[in-house]
């Protein structure tokens, strides 16, 4: 992904986990002198050292993964930004086959120096955001198991491009309560949209290291819904069957495009940074528009569009996803990093394996605007050996895609389907 770009992303929420189950001892590094116990502070970074970075592909994974994930009849929601910027963070110690796997799945760029300063700017941005006028907020911490030794290297690039802090637990004695002091951090980064991220039995007395990723957005609409402009109204299904949800609605001023097939409508949130795009199927035949879904077909269709005079009418919705994405990343091409030949000798010379990988989402949709969060848990194991008098109508009343993106580098930060507001 080419660009400058100046303050970057991180939206509804994210958070990753990547909980590694190694044996003990290895290396001769000793743990305190890398500061472990303590959380500790990046070397500063001023806003104008990041105008020269671009952004990592997160548009080009966030669609490579939405069409990889299995559809049924249910909503989606995911944070492309939390899973990738997890995965960068494992991908740091990987090696071998593993790391080219991951790579090219991830889309990373292959030399070190200029993936981390990638990183380093997109989560500098993310965290250090231009405007109050939007919640916008990322973390990273990784858990390391007391006394055990990583390698120092390793432990320097997490810290000084992904802004990590580095923290201590015991999960060989007490990995119950190594569990819940993630889970609590992961709740207070995202206020509480997240809970219980990592599930009971994820971590073990084998586990050795939890990368965390945490992300959290909330803006208003630069345009908000009078609540007394909200009615029970008709939102037909895929299935054809007919439900009533509440619906809200207003006539203003929006970019706006139509084709044949679709209609496709950007509301911004206040500050412009950041906007809702939703792509609107004519005909209540969502699939046939998923397939088209690029990094190209989007931006084709930012490109048509207009300002127009538009009546909006749009669900109020609200709902959370839980997903189990061994099966997609594996299907995606990473796969050796599952199996007991994963070289993750980066990070550790014993030999390690991914054995869970959970993405938990949170998002709501009212009248004052959007909340979102998202979290990510990766376990890694021991290896076993219009017109202004006619305005257009965009009628929501049927299932629809949606992104939440920073309009200033055009990063998805989410990706959604509703298919029923109901959750």
């Amino acid at each position: 992904m080419v660009g400058l770009v100046r303050k970057i992303i991180s939206s509804l929420l994210g958070l990753i986990i990547v909980g590694i189950m190694l044996a003990s001892g290895c290396i001769n590094t000793n743990p305190s002198s890398l500061g472990y116990t303590e959380s500790t502070s990046v070397v500063p970074y001023t806003y104008n050292d990041t105008l020269r970075y671009k952004i990592p592909p997160v548009n080009d994974f966030t669609f490579l993964l939405y069409h990889n994930l299995p559809k049924k009849e249910n909503n989606i929601f995911l944070s492309p930004y939390s899973i990738l910027t997890a995965f960068a963070m494992l991908y740091e110690g990987a090696e071998g086959t593993t790391r080219n796997e991951m790579r090219e799945v991830l889309n990373l760029p292959e030399d070190d120096l200029e993936r981390r300063e990638e990183f380093r700017y997109m989560i500098l941005s993310t965290t250090n955001p231009a405007s109050d006028a939007y919640i916008l907020r990322t973390a990273n911490a990784i858990w390391i198991q007391k006394d055990y030794p990583l390698k120092e290297d390793y432990i320097d690039v997490i810290r000084r491009y992904y802004f990590a802090d580095v923290r201590e637990l015991d999960f060989s004695e007490d990995p119950e309560k190594s569990r819940k002091t993630i889970n609590e951090w992961v709740e207070r980064q995202t206020e509480r949209k997240i809970v219980n991220l990592v599930p009971p039995g994820a971590i073990d007395g084998f586990t050795r290291l939890v990368i965390t990723n945490a992300i959290y957005f909330k803006a208003n609409w630069s345009s908000k819904f009078d609540p007394e402009n909200t009615y029970n109204e008709t939102f037909t299904l895929t299935s054809g069957e007919k439900i009533k949800v509440e619906m809200m609605h207003q006539v203003n001023s929006f970019n706006y495009m139509e084709t044949k097939e679709f209609q496709a409508l950007e509301m911004p949130y206040v500050d412009n940074r950041f906007s809702m795009l939703i792509i609107l199927p004519k005909e209540n035949n969502i699939s046939t528009l998923e397939k088209r879904l690029t990094s190209e077909f989007m931006e084709n269709i930012l490109s048509s569009m207009k300002v127009e005079k538009v009546e909006v009418i749009l669900p109020k919705f609200s709902f959370e996803r839980s997903y189990i994405l061994n099966d997609v990343l594996q299907e995606m091409g990473i796969r050796e990093a599952f199996t007991d030949r994963a070289d993750f000798s980066g990070i550790t010379e014993d030999r390690v394996m991914i054995s869970v990988v959970v993405h938990k989402t949170f998002i709501k949709v009212a009248e004052n605007g959007t909340e979102a969060a998202a979290a990510t848990g990766v376990v890694v194991t021991l290896a076993a050996p219009p017109s202004e008098e006619h305005p257009k109508v965009f009628k929501a009343d049927h299932p629809f895609i949606f992104l939440i993106r920073d309009r200033e580098t055009g990063a998805v930060l989410f990706i959604g389907r509703l298919m029923d507001p109901r959750g």
